[in-house]
């Protein structure tokens, strides 16, 4: 019986001291990549949004994770990659490596070992909507690694946080195929190449998430093209824009898994297990055994 008591407390203990948690994810409907500037140094509009949404899932992860962005989809020197090394490069995590990854065959290469020891940021550019981002080859390799991507962002390995992720729009067949596996109940619409001209407004969530970024500085980037409805899992809104009488949902943010909500202002911190957690439980285990000694010398 001591044997088995034992064994229970030191499995208890593992899996108090591996458990992973879901690291943060920002998705957006947006095109931003095709609406901002670099204007003597500092980002305009769009690409400042960017910039700001890396800050934020830096600064999460930086402790738990490899310090590499990883980019999928856009071709050099295209405007889909100029405004993500523009972003990045006046980002919290321009000290990073950069890993740009294009063309199905080698995103479906890459996906394949994906893991948060060689990523902490994987960044999912536009597909069909800026110059240079993801063609349908590419948008159909991501959606085939849904469960890879899942896996990142859920703490793959032995993380104890998940890797970060930051998702911009897809319109075409089979756009956002792969968020359903991370976040089931979350349905994204696409509301065509065209887009939809209103502003994009920040709610409570957003301006803390964004600290410095503006109603105005998001109001030169649109028009955007898709919104989500249904469960949100664990995300927040951040970002919202008017279609019709009718105030939708264009930039989300925080953490998903199904054991957990964290990552972005407004949602509770991703955390190791305190060590006083581990003691907590030896210590349980051990008055346990006490208890049944005593029970026996009676």
């Amino acid at each position: 019986m001591k044997r088995h008591l034992l064994s229970a407390i030191a499995s208890a203990a593992v899996v108090l001291a591996t458990s992973a948690q879901a690291g943060p994810v920002i998705i957006d409907g947006t095109d931003s990549a095709d609406h901002g500037n670099n204007s003597g140094g500092t980002n305009n509009l769009g690409w400042e949004y960017m910039q700001r949404a890396l800050t934020n899932l830096g600064s999460t992860v930086s402790n738990t994770v490899a310090t590499t962005v990883t980019v999928i989809g856009t071709d050099s020197g295209s405007q889909s990659r100029i405004a993500i090394a523009s972003a990045l490069a006046l980002s919290g995590v321009s000290s990073w490596t950069v890993n740009y990854v294009s063309g199905a065959a080698n995103i479906n290469a890459f996906m394949s070992t994906l893991s948060t020891t060689t990523t902490g940021i994987l960044y999912l550019s536009t597909a069909g909507l800026v110059a240079g981002d993801r063609d349908s080859t590419e948008l159909a390799a991501v959606n085939a690694a849904a469960a890879q991507i899942n896996s990142f962002v859920g703490g793959s390995g032995n993380a104890a946080l998940g890797g970060a992720l930051f998702a911009q729009g897809e319109t075409g067949a089979g756009e956002f195929g792969w968020l359903s596996t991370l976040i089931p109940g979350l349905v994204a619409t696409d509301v065509g190449a065209s887009g939809i001209s209103t502003d994009i407004t920040l709610t409570a969530a957003g301006a803390t998430a964004f600290p410095g970024l503006t109603n105005a500085d998001l109001s030169g980037a649109d028009p955007w093209h898709g919104y989500f409805t249904g469960s949100l899992g664990g995300l927040s809104i951040l970002g919202t824009a008017l279609d019709g009488n009718n105030t939708r949902a264009l930039i989300l943010g925080g953490g998903v898994g199904t054991n957990l909500q964290c990552g972005l202002p407004g949602q509770p911190p991703c955390r190791t297990p305190e060590p006083g957690s581990l003691v907590l439980v030896a210590t349980a285990g051990l008055a346990l055994l006490g208890l049944r000694r005593r029970r026996q010398s009676k």
